[in-house]
């Protein structure tokens, strides 16, 4: 199966290295969950999705991963989830609406469930070109959240572009 550019490149720019621990919020399909779980020796991916036919399907295109303990896949509202805390080093999300509208309870979890050193990627790609109201609107979000934005990147496909926000949270010194 072909994945689509904006996962390659979301996977190049999250780079785990092979001992990982990451969370994928709102993995869909599981896409982007597979070619990060490729990346992954003795690490290991949560994905979560709210939608439990997305799930099936993340489960079904992912089952190699799962069987060699690298993946696992939950349905759940991430607001809901229970998370472990301290365990993840990335927190990786694409096209998640909760940033752009009212983060305070999904920020915190995040927060929590990081490691101190962590890394939050969160990425938005428009259907017609980039969005840079919203990108904007996300950084304001995670700075009244206690995150410190650290950069942003931007990504030109073939049929559209993308946006990534790497941030990670204040306590890190």
């Amino acid at each position: 199966m072909e994945i689509n550019e904006r996962f390659t490149w979301a996977a190049g720019i999250i780079a785990p290295k092979p001992g990982s621990q990451l969370l994928e919020i709102g993995c869909g399909a599981g896409l982007l969950a597979g070619l990060l779980a490729d990346r992954l020796n003795t690490g290991h991916i949560t994905a979560i999705d709210k939608s439990q036919p997305m799930i099936k399907l993340a489960v079904q295109r992912n089952r190699a991963y799962i069987m060699a303990g690298k993946a696992s896949f939950q349905a759940a509202d991430f607001a809901q989830a229970a998370l472990p805390e301290n365990t993840f080093d990335k927190v990786v999300a694409f096209n998640v609406n909760f940033f752009w509208k009212k983060p305070a309870k999904e920020l915190l979890l995040i927060q929590h469930s990081m490691k101190p050193q962590g890394k939050l990627f969160v990425f938005y790609q428009t259907p017609y070109g980039i969005d840079m109201k919203l990108c904007e609107l996300i950084k304001k979000h995670l700075q009244e959240h206690a995150f410190r934005v650290e950069d942003t990147i931007l990504g030109r496909f073939t049929a559209s572009a993308a946006f990534c926000i790497l941030a990670k949270p204040m306590t890190v010194s």
